[in-house]
């Protein structure tokens, strides 16, 4: 008698706890609810630690699709979920796995995905109840598909759910920090500019405060890359320069995935550079642990003018950055 999907459901979520565990050094600690009825499998937390966790929802196939010999083989799920369990969570992630039945165990990669942006890269129709959304991945080791920056190595699970959690409290707390409505954060001036400065007016360099930039900046510091929207496209960006242009809080980043008003060069080209501000920027995820860069090209850049943090000397050119979408 084959496998119910209840039974295959169960199976998935305990490969998902026993793999989550034993990669993750011992420092992994996971729960799961007696009830799913708010779309999580697992709530997952660091060993000893109170910080918030993370709540995974998982989906595992135990079929891939060989199609497309160069590029596959292919993981494909599809589901649904009622409108009103349907929400924008920056702790809920998507766990996405082929679980082979023969070997009894996950077929890497598998894919780690934050609900904001699964919600809207997956979603395949609309019904008056449901919202229908749709996985389809190549498992191919050199595959580039939209899927990719979210692929980790079954190994690599344990880790990279840590690092998840450890990022989960930086997210919420640039979420729910309450600032007056004219707050600002100061910058330091570099040492030379302070060399410089005692034989002139004293002058600070002064930033909005936003929960958002503080998000972002953390993100540079950390060189994680984020998820947001931005003139209408979702876009996938690995920030490397933040400050002020004339005064409006800018970021220099490099686009890696998702969408927008120019389509998107191969992964590692220089045309991916954008100049976005960062009062346009909305639903901001921090997506830890990814990080994408250019493969070559070097210059100046002319999207910040007073820098407030970097991750490193981008390579980019005026003209990119002019004609950033």
């Amino acid at each position: 008698m084959p496998l119910s999907s209840v039974q295959k459901g169960a199976i998935g979520q305990f490969a998902f706890l026993a793999t989550a565990m034993i990669t993750g050094n011992g420092q992994v600690e996971a729960y799961t609810p007696a009830a799913d009825n708010e779309g999580r499998d697992a709530e997952i937390r660091r060993h000893l630690k109170s910080s918030p966790g993370i709540g995974i929802q998982v989906k595992v196939t135990f079929f891939a699709i060989p199609e497309g010999r160069s590029h596959g083989p292919y993981l494909t799920i599809r589901f649904d979920i009622a409108k009103k369990h349907l929400e924008a969570d920056s702790r809920l992630w998507y766990f996405f796995a082929f679980y082979d039945p023969k070997e009894m165990r996950f077929r890497g990669p598998v894919f780690l995905i934050p609900s904001a942006v699964f919600h809207r890269m997956g979603r395949a129709g609309v019904t008056k109840a449901k919202v229908w959304f749709s996985m389809t991945a190549s498992l191919a080791p050199a595959s580039r598909d939209k899927w990719s920056p979210f692929r980790v190595a079954p190994k690599d699970l344990g880790k990279r759910l840590l690092e998840i959690v450890d990022k989960t409290v930086l997210m919420a707390s640039s979420r729910t920090a309450q600032l007056p409505h004219d707050s600002v954060l100061v910058g330091r001036p570099k040492p030379e500019t302070a060399r410089k400065s005692r034989l002139a007016p004293k002058r600070l360099r002064l930033v909005p405060a936003d929960p958002k930039y503080d998000l972002i900046r953390n993100a540079v510091l950390a060189r994680d890359s984020v998820s947001a929207w931005y003139q209408g496209h979702l876009r996938l960006l690995s920030p490397f320069v933040l400050g002020t242009k004339g005064g409006d809080p800018h970021i220099l980043a490099y686009q890696f995935g998702g969408t927008s008003h120019k389509v998107l060069a191969p992964d590692g080209s220089p045309d991916n550079w954008r100049c976005l501000r960062v009062s346009e920027l909305t639903e901001v995820n921090v997506l830890p642990g990814i990080w994408h860069a250019p493969r070559k090209g070097r210059s100046f850049q002319h999207c910040v003018d007073q820098v407030d943090v970097t991750a490193g000397r981008p390579p980019s050119a005026t003209h990119r950055l002019r004609s950033a979408a």
